[in-house]
């Protein structure tokens, strides 16, 4: 499994829509249930919607943002990033030589 960044985009505000934005939250919920997304969370301003994806690849990660309920506007626009996660929760080398390989 590869890591994804997701970062979604808004050009208006999504909380103006708070039928969708419920859905989002219900389909959210599911995600971290299922293991598919492992944190989540607005931007402090809430114009863009960032989560971690765990997915066997780039296109399985893209497909999934892609159902996101707030992702389903033309005021949104889905930036999918492959992640290299070298450290998490402590755990992980710091060691130049060990990144270097990846």
């Amino acid at each position: 499994m590869t890591f994804y960044l997701v970062l979604r985009h808004h050009t208006t505000p999504p909380n103006a829509d708070p039928a969708r934005v419920a859905d989002h939250l219900a389909w959210l919920r599911n995600q971290h249930e299922r293991g598919t997304v492992l944190i989540s969370g607005p931007s402090s301003d809430g114009m863009t919607g960032i989560y971690v994806v765990r997915a066997a690849s780039r296109p399985d990660a893209e497909a999934l943002a892609a159902t996101d309920p707030l992702a389903l506007t033309a005021q949104t626009r889905i930036e999918v990033i492959d992640w290299q996660v070298h450290q998490i929760l402590g755990i992980g080398s710091f060691d130049s030589a060990a990144l270097a390989g990846s």
